[in-house]
């Protein structure tokens, strides 16, 4: 059945109408005239501009011939161009039509005349045999030809659709699933490596697409500049496929939130993520981003809860069980944010991510001998902090031990250079100048870090995080721990909430939690 959507027989078919088509299916396949591509049986491709014309055309035809003259009308404008360029156009669709539709459509030839576009109908398929033996399917040519293209056709599309267990492709998904769990950005790129494996192996996968449109998205965050978007764009391209394959896969369509939240406020950034969870509430990665959404946003009993069922799915997930620690210091529960840190870090003594979180813990529960060894040991062996980072930190930390004049101005000199040098230092010297009860130095910082503006502006480098320079995406998690308390009961506060946006989401979801304020 050719479900395509009629347009204009005459004039030419330019880009912009083949554009504003919605996607159409041919038997097995799916035609994206948008996005050029076709997805089927035999996976996913791009097609040249001039192919998907010619493909369009034929299929508005409805399997009725449509003669040379009007191929070249409608795809050349009437421009003169010889036969060889419609013949090699034909010859791209028919080659879709194999390798990718699994002949679920084929274009005959009609002698002296033209072509015509003659689909495959799937009709019934018959229930499966307890000896797994080959089910039949009947397919039904429109034009009333072609039996014997119908049989290869049933054949191919039960193939395909029949589940099938691959160990090469599982073996490559357990791994990709592992280096996503484990959260940290050279995890994320090992990710995508399998997850690309995992898709070459089986094209026809929706999971493995939809897991490597997440990774993809994943790793444009810690990616250079230079590219991030391309990681982007591949990650876009990878979840169109999943969810042509299967418009639920969870990871697609987290995948897609996160690519658009730039475009998004926060509220529509929230509902499209409980939306990809409606239909699979156990996925834990629309659950770690919904949970850290909703951290940033001041809405911390709601995230506690979902980082809970994430660690209840994934129980060995660092950074779950990192999040928990810092959870618990953000509600006041020092002592077991002080066992969770340590237990998380004896477990994964080098991940950066639980490192940071035990140098926050204990930095700002009056450990400061703890948080020192800490740095110490990054001096030596780097895993979270640059020299420049250990430097101001060690600064801070006399800072905060001492309380003396002289040693603050030393400190703010340090975290001010810090937080114009990169994110990452930027992000802890908002808390370091909280701490410090320099209030005006870290409103400074939080203008320049989260709104790029004033003089303390981060120095603007490709290869800083995408992350951390989103607009609808900003890191303000920091926001809302106890050592910027003084900064949310400050006037300045709603001015900078202002400007990330969060004044309206709350007017929209409601107050952030009353605890915190």
């Amino acid at each position: 059945m050719n479900e395509a959507v009629p347009v204009a027989t005459d004039g030419l078919l330019t880009t912009a109408e083949l554009a504003a088509r919605p996607d159409f299916r041919l038997g097995l396949a799916t035609i994206s005239p948008l996005s050029r591509t076709i997805a089927g049986p035999g996976g996913t491709a791009d097609v040249e501009p001039r192919v998907m014309q010619v493909l369009v055309v034929l299929a508005d035809a409805a399997g009725a011939i449509v003669t040379r003259d009007n191929l070249f009308q409608r795809c050349w404008g009437g421009v003169y161009v010889s036969d060889d360029s419609l013949n090699r156009a034909i010859s791209g669709v028919r080659k879709l039509a194999t390798e990718i539709g699994r002949d679920s459509f084929v274009i005959e030839t009609v002698r002296q005349t033209g072509y015509r576009l003659v689909v495959a109908e799937e009709e019934n398929i018959e229930a499966a045999a307890a000896s797994d033996a080959l089910h039949s399917r009947r397919f039904i040519l429109a034009g009333g030809a072609g039996v014997a293209a119908a049989a290869a056709a049933a054949g191919a599309a039960w193939l395909w659709s029949r589940p099938r267990h691959d160990p090469e492709f599982d073996a490559a998904m357990d791994r990709g699933l592992t280096a996503l769990r484990y959260g940290d950005s050279a995890a994320d790129f090992k990710a995508v490596q399998e997850f690309r494996r995992a898709t070459s192996v089986r094209p026809s996968a929706a999971s493995g697409w939809g897991l490597l449109a997440f990774a993809l998205v994943s790793a444009s965050q810690s990616a250079p500049g230079t590219r991030s978007g391309d990681l982007v764009q591949q990650a876009e391209r990878a979840a169109r496929g999943a969810l042509r394959l299967d418009p639920r896969d969870p990871d697609a369509r987290t995948a897609v939130v996160l690519i658009e939240r730039s475009m998004n406020g926060r509220a529509a950034v929230e509902d499209g993520l409980r939306q990809a969870l409606a239909g699979a509430p156990d996925n834990p990665r629309a659950i770690a981003m919904l949970d850290r959404l909703l951290q940033g946003a001041g809405r911390a009993r709601e995230a506690w809860a979902l980082n809970e069922r994430a660690i209840a799915i994934e129980p060995m997930a660092p950074s779950y069980m990192m999040r928990r620690a810092l959870k618990l210091w953000v509600f006041g529960r020092s002592e077991e944010a002080q066992r969770a840190s340590q237990s998380t870090m004896d477990l994964w003594p080098t991940h950066p991510l639980v490192r940071n979180a035990r140098l926050m813990i204990c930095a700002f529960t009056g450990r400061t001998g703890e948080a020192l060894a800490l740095i110490e040991e990054e001096a030596a062996r780097p895993v979270l902090l640059s020299a420049a980072g250990v430097a101001m930190w060690r600064k801070s930390i006399a800072a905060v031990e001492s309380r003396t004049p002289s040693l603050i101005d030393d400190a703010r000199q340090a975290n001010l250079e810090g937080a114009r040098a990169s994110p990452p230092l930027a992000a802890h010297a908002l808390l370091l100048m909280s701490a410090l009860d320099d209030i005006d130095a870290a409103f400074e910082i939080a203008n320049g870090f989260l709104l790029a503006r004033g003089p303390i502006v981060l120095e603007r480098k490709p290869h800083y995080r995408s992350l951390w320079s989103e607009a609808a995406w900003r890191n303000t998690l920091g926001l809302f721990t106890p050592p910027t308390r003084p900064m949310r009961l400050d006037r300045r506060f709603s001015a900078l909430s202002d400007g990330l946006g969060l004044t309206e989401y709350w007017r929209e979801r409601g107050k952030p939690d009353a605890f915190l304020f």
